[in-house]
């Protein structure tokens, strides 16, 4: 791991440190949700799945879960946007999953769950700072990452704070 990812991985804890599901969509709910309520089995796991602290999700547990930005709700995307964005650094080189380019499709003001609260409304400064540094990681990285994506949010992000 270089010092520049080693210090975005800092910053993305300092920014989302403390930060809670709450009553949030978990990992296994989204799963539940993207079966249309069929495979209740997700649900039963649901009331396990870790809710007071990001970090003590195993990459293990994220790589198994790739469709937790078209399912969850606003508390679960900010509870695991931070996770997931980290897991990304560390294995972009050498995974062949798709939940690093799926992070970085997410992390976008015009994402549906913005549509009630404002992405910029919903994050904090130093969190939006975090995502921001991220994304420009990912450009950085396009051999890797989908930098094209990277740079076409970050360009969405910079205008929601021009009109903000």
């Amino acid at each position: 791991m270089t010092v520049q990812e080693q210090e975005l991985i800092d910053q993305i804890r300092r920014a989302f440190e403390g930060v809670r599901l709450e009553d949030g969509a978990s990992l296994n709910m989204t799963e539940y949700y993207d079966s249309g309520g069929s495979k209740s089995e997700f649900k039963r796991l649901a009331q396990h799945d870790e809710r007071d602290d990001w970090t003590a999700i195993p990459d293990e547990t994220l790589e198994q879960f790739t469709v937790t930005f078209s399912f969850t709700n606003l508390k679960g995307f900010r509870f695991y946007i931070p996770a997931y964005m980290i897991w990304a650094i560390r294995n972009h080189r050498t995974s062949d999953s798709i939940i690093g380019d799926f992070t970085i499709y997410a992390i976008r003001p015009s994402h549906y769950l913005f549509e009630t609260v404002p992405f910029l409304q919903w994050f904090t400064d130093a969190q939006v700072a975090a995502m921001t540094k991220f994304l420009e990681y990912a450009v950085e990285n396009d051999d890797t990452m989908d930098g094209d994506k990277a740079k076409e949010n970050l360009a969405k992000i910079k205008e929601a704070q021009q009109s903000g």
